[in-house]
């Protein structure tokens, strides 16, 4: 599941978070079989859920960047972090969001040249 930069944890740059967040991510790591946690980084300002790499839990990933406040973490964030635990995209999933991604790319570009043909041929004509 991870995501994010590797980190490594320091008392004096990361704080970690307690309350209902806190609580909430600690029964699905116990659900999950992973090492997760909810952490402030005091320099930027942001907070994040991380899954550590390291049985000494030094070693961290940011797993959900929730940004400056913890009332980012909505119902959707709820839902994206159990899908991600719970039901990881496959890599089939991944290959056919590529091929979409590219194709809806491709077409986009197609259309703006299209566009621009149009134009250049007006601008010929003189209109």
């Amino acid at each position: 599941m991870s995501l994010g930069m590797v980190s490594v944890y320091d008392g004096q740059e990361h704080t970690f978070i307690g309350g209902e967040i806190g609580q909430y991510i600690s029964r699905l790591a116990k659900e999950s079989g992973r090492d997760l946690a909810v952490i402030r980084y005091e320099k930027r300002g942001v907070f994040c859920i991380i899954e550590f790499l390291s049985p000494m839990r030094d070693v961290f990933v940011d797993t959900m960047n929730l940004g400056g406040s913890l009332g980012n973490f909505t119902r959707d964030k709820k839902n994206e972090m159990e899908r991600r635990l719970f039901r990881p995209v496959t890599c089939s999933e991944t290959a056919e969001f590529i091929a979409e991604s590219e194709s809806r790319y491709l077409h986009d570009r197609q259309d703006g040249n299209s566009e621009e043909w149009e134009l250049q041929e007006r601008r010929e004509r003189g209109e």
